[in-house]
């Protein structure tokens, strides 16, 4: 049998075609993945009762040569749990990182944080983990804007708690925080009496602890430290969260503490359930 020269070239063109066009796709998923990329770092805490990790997202233009704002994407559950989904994750799916070129950091914690520090248990440290260990190491590491200008926080539930706690007692620390169906019972004494004081003390350690941190002690206490810039976002929604919600909306209406509010529709209690960019668009506001 015989062949043809001109068949023998078009077959090894069309080999090195096809050859080029999977090199591309590999080259074009390669780049893909290395700009989604979500960096960890583990590291030693004292406040904590071991080793914890820091998830770092930067936006795909990322330069050392410019200053950035960081948004805090505090996490729900204890590290590795990503039982209600991945904040990050959510980030990266709505592109927020490179609309708004933000650095997004989610810090783990050993155990269920409600960012606070325990009046008993010293490796539950939660508050001090996040500002004396989270907050420097990211701020040696990146070219963040190292003023409260440059710090934004977002969570929901527990760690929508810990948004607003962390504002309000450190207005000079960080610039906004946005909460959405916020763990807010604790507070408002929704639940039951005997299952409050008992969820205080094993979160807390004591009552007198859980004032240092509760919403509406600190709206009394820090609302003139907040100054008369909006800088909460109330995001609440209906559920079992929402008549607390309320509660302390009204408060910040009657204490004049500027603040924006929105009830809203049931959602699924996840990070996936789409209430995200409207929250990081307040956050990143002028």
């Amino acid at each position: 049998m015989e062949i043809e020269k001109n068949d023998i070239g078009c077959s090894l063109r069309n080999v090195l075609f096809l050859t080029f066009l999977l090199f591309s796709f590999a080259i074009t998923s390669l780049f893909a993945q290395s700009t989604n990329s979500i960096k960890s770092y583990r590291i030693y805490s004292p406040f904590q009762k071991d080793s914890t990790t820091i998830r770092v997202l930067l936006p795909d233009n990322f330069s050392f040569h410019k200053t950035y704002k960081v948004l805090y994407v505090l996490p729900v559950r204890e590290q590795g749990n990503r039982k209600n989904g991945d904040g990050l994750a959510e980030i990266i799916k709505n592109d927020l990182h490179n609309k708004y070129e933000l650095i997004c950091v989610s810090p783990e914690f050993t155990h269920l944080p409600w960012y606070a520090d325990h009046s008993n248990d010293k490796t539950r440290q939660d508050e001090s983990h996040f500002l004396k260990t989270i907050l420097p190491f990211v701020d040696e590491n990146y070219p963040t804007i190292k003023s409260k200008e440059g710090r934004l926080l977002i969570g929901f539930s527990k760690s929508g708690w810990g948004a607003l706690t962390l504002l309000f007692r450190n207005p000079e620390t960080f610039s906004k925080a946005a909460g959405w169906d916020i763990g807010i019972r604790m507070d408002t004494n929704l639940m039951n009496d005997s299952e409050d004081t008992e969820a205080i003390e094993y979160t807390f350690g004591d009552l007198g602890n859980f004032e240092k941190y509760r919403v509406s002690t600190l709206l009394k206490n820090n609302r003139q430290k907040l100054g008369g810039a909006s800088r909460i976002f109330y995001y609440n929604t209906e559920g079992n969260r929402a008549k607390g919600g309320v509660v302390i909306h009204n408060l910040m209406v009657v204490l004049g503490v500027p603040h924006r509010y929105l009830f809203e529709p049931k959602r699924k209690h996840r990070w996936d359930s789409g209430w995200i960019p409207r929250a990081v668009d307040f956050l990143v506001e002028d």
